[in-house]
C-alpha cells in the first residue's frame, strides 16, 4: 500500500479539524504496507497545552527514532498529520490477522494528548473526535470497528501498556462509538451541532456558508434519503435542520426562522431526489 497521504482529506470529510504538519506526506521510517487497523495510544504528555507532545512525536526519543505516530489528536479535537509513512509506535505485540512484533507497517498509530491517568483526563472534544476520526479512517480502509485496537491489547508482554487509559466504557465503549459513527447512527448532541456549525459556517450573512452547512446535513443523512423508509428518515433530517437552526440562532442572535428557510432552500437545491419519490 502506498503511504497514507489521504488521511487529511478523509478526516476533513468527516467534519473534523486537521492541521497538516510540514513534511508529513514524505515523513516516515519506511513505506506502509497493507493497513489492517488503527492502533490507539495516549501521549503521557504534559497536563496543559493543546498538543504539547507534537514535538516529541516528530523528534523521537533516545530509544525510539522518529516519527512516533502517524496522527496526533489534540485536546481541542484537532487532528495533526505527522507521518504518511511508517511510524514507530506499536512496539512488540500481537493481534489476530497481524504479524507478531511487526505492527508499524500495518497499523495507523494515533497518539491522543493525555496524561495517561487511569481515571482519564479526556476532553469533551476528544471524546467526540477520537472515535469519529478512527471511524473515518477504518471506513476508508474498508475495515470493521473491531480493527480499532488499543495499544494495551496489542502490546506484549500483556500488561506492559495501559493506553488509551480512562476511556469511558474502556476499549469496547470506544469501539461501540466507532461502530455507531461508521453506521451513521450516532445522534447529534447540542455540543456537536455548535462545533460542526463553527467549523462549517462562521458568517451567517453569507449564503455560501449556509449552503455549506446544508450540504453537510444532507451528506450526513444520505442513507436516509436512499432508504426504503425514506419519508420517515427525511422527517428526521428536517428535525435536524430545525435543531441546528434553533441552536445557532439562539447563540448568534439571528432569526431561527430565517435560518431554517435558507437551509431548507439550500437542501432543495443540493439534495438528490430519493429513489421512488423522484421526478421522472
Amino acid at each position: 500500500m502506498p503511504n497514507l497521504t489521504w488521511m487529511a482529506d478523509v478526516l476533513r470529510d468527516a467534519g473534523l479539524r486537521v492541521e497538516e504538519v510540514d513534511g508529513w506526506r514524505s515523513r516516515g521510517a519506511g513505506t506502509m504496507r497493507d493497513v489492517r487497523g488503527v492502533l490507539l495510544h495516549h501521549t503521557v504528555g504534559p497536563p496543559t497545552g493543546n498538543m504539547p507532545s507534537l514535538g516529541a512525536l516528530l523528534r523521537g526519543t533516545s530509544r525510539v527514532p522518529p516519527p512516533l505516530a502517524n496522527l496526533g489528536l489534540a485536546r481541542d479535537g484537532t487532528w495533526f498529520t505527522v507521518s504518511a509513512g511508517v511510524a514507530n509506535h506499536a512496539g512488540d505485540g500481537a493481534w489476530p490477522g497481524l504479524p507478531t512484533n511487526n505492527g508499524n507497517p500495518h497499523l495507523i498509530g494515533v497518539e491522543a494528548e493525555s496524561t495517561g491517568e487511569a481515571s482519564g483526563d479526556w476532553t469533551a472534544e476528544q471524546l467526540e473526535s477520537y472515535p469519529r476520526g478512527v471511524a473515518a479512517l477504518l471506513k476508508h480502509l474498508d475495515l470493521p470497528a473491531e480493527r480499532a485496537i488499543a495499544h494495551k491489547e496489542w502490546a506484549l508482554p500483556k500488561g506492559r501498556k495501559i493506553d488509551p487509559a480512562g476511556w469511558p466504557g474502556d476499549i469496547n465503549g470506544f469501539r461501540d462509538s466507532v461502530r455507531a459513527y461508521m453506521e451513521d447512527d450516532m445522534p447529534l448532541s447540542d455540543q456537536d451541532i455548535f462545533r460542526i456549525w463553527d467549523f462549517k459556517a462562521h458568517e451567517l450573512n453569507n449564503p455560501e456558508t449556509v449552503h455549506s452547512a446544508a450540504v453537510w446535513l444532507v451528506g450526513a443523512n444520505m442513507a436516509a434519503w436512499q432508504s426504503a423508509g425514506a419519508q420517515k428518515e427525511i422527517a428526521g433530517l428536517r428535525a435536524a435542520v430545525e435543531k441546528l437552526a434553533e441552536a445557532v440562532g439562539a447563540a448568534q442572535g439571528v432569526s431561527a426562522d430565517d435560518l431554517k428557510k435558507a437551509i431548507s432552500e439550500a437542501i432543495a437545491q443540493s439534495a438528490p431526489v430519493a429513489p421512488g419519490t423522484g421526478e421522472g
